[in-house]
């Protein structure tokens, strides 16, 4: 006859009630302790606990696994005060480009979270930040340096801004146009851009009169487009 729930809780209390039994065993679960941190609190191994776990809710670990990683990443970077730091030690280091790496994130994470949005940074193993906003996985850059491709005799030279396009596939890009500390922001869906490997951006487009077609840059259309992140990415679990 199949053990119940009941009898199988029993048990477990009685062999371990000296470390705290199911009641131990269910609050380290709640804490998202891992398979390894509740095997070694009880003296078994991790797949001892792992078959526990699916012998008591009839369900895997993986679960359990997922809310710890999630856990994990909204601890990290979860206030401007530790961005501000990691800024302050790269100018210590006199990695002034990094910082600036950094500044552009602080920008989009402020001005994201007062929309309302949900924004999660996470430290790569390569000490690279990756930024997710409403769960869309972001890449930030931005610049300060012109481009002029040629100088009119007529008119102003137009004064473009270049980017690199991320090689590896991500959800949105916001590529960032600083001038004497005024900023225009760029928000366009990867899938539109994926085939280049640069793309330049103009600070403000303006329909010339008496010029045949439309001067602007068909990326102009996603000029301060925050909107385009509101609503969030759903996520297969």
């Amino acid at each position: 006859m199949k053990m119940s729930k009941k009898k199988k809780i029993e048990r477990f209390d009685k062999k371990y009630r000296d470390k705290g039994g199911f009641k131990k065993f269910l609050d380290m679960v709640k804490n998202l302790c891992t398979l390894e941190e509740i095997g070694k609190h009880f003296g078994y191994s991790r797949q001892n606990t792992a078959g526990l776990y699916r012998s008591f809710f009839n369900d895997g670990y993986g679960g359990i696994q997922r809310l710890r990683r999630e856990r994990q990443i909204k601890e990290q970077f979860k206030s401007y005060e530790d961005l501000q730091n990691l800024k302050d030690k790269l100018i210590a280091k006199k990695k002034f480009r990094s910082a600036k790496k950094i500044e552009y994130i602080i920008l989009v994470k402020k001005i994201s979270e007062e929309m309302g949005y949900d924004v999660q940074i996470r430290r790569k193993r390569s000490g690279a930040l990756e930024v997710f906003i409403n769960n869309y996985k972001t890449t930030i850059s931005g610049t300060q340096t012109q481009t002029i491709y040629h100088i009119p005799k007529d008119h102003p030279p137009s004064v473009y801004f270049r980017f690199a396009v991320p090689s590896k596939p991500t959800d949105f890009c916001i590529f960032i146009i600083e001038v004497d500390k005024s900023y225009t922001y760029h928000i366009i869906p990867f899938d539109e851009i994926k085939h280049l490997t640069l793309i330049t951006l103009k600070e403000s487009y303006v329909r010339e009169r008496k010029t045949r077609g439309n001067k602007s840059s068909k990326y102009a259309i996603y000029r301060n487009r925050w909107d385009l992140l509101a609503k969030p990415k759903n996520v297969l679990k």
